[in-house]
């Protein structure tokens, strides 16, 4: 056949954005964190070392997959994130 089995069973994810749709993406995105370990190896306390967090999310076109074709910046989202 000199085909490989993702080609076979049908089960390709498509990554392309629908057209006219709105689409809702989630990511987790963590604090960074200390653990106080005490005598027997456990974690006794967890600390949070920064109360604010900067993210910055780019949104390319690639066409054809591939940055070294003609790429672009679709959407530039700068956001603080911070907790109590």
């Amino acid at each position: 056949m000199g085909r490989g089995p993702y080609e076979k069973s049908g089960i390709i994810e498509d990554g392309g954005l629908p057209p006219h749709k709105t689409v809702e993406e989630r990511f987790d995105i963590f604090f960074p964190t200390e653990d106080t370990i005490n005598g027997n190896g456990r974690v006794t306390e967890r600390e949070i070392l920064e109360k604010k967090l900067n993210i910055n999310v780019k949104l390319w076109y690639l066409p054809f997959c591939n940055k070294r074709t003609t790429p672009f910046i679709w959407q530039d989202v700068d956001k603080v994130v911070t907790i109590d």
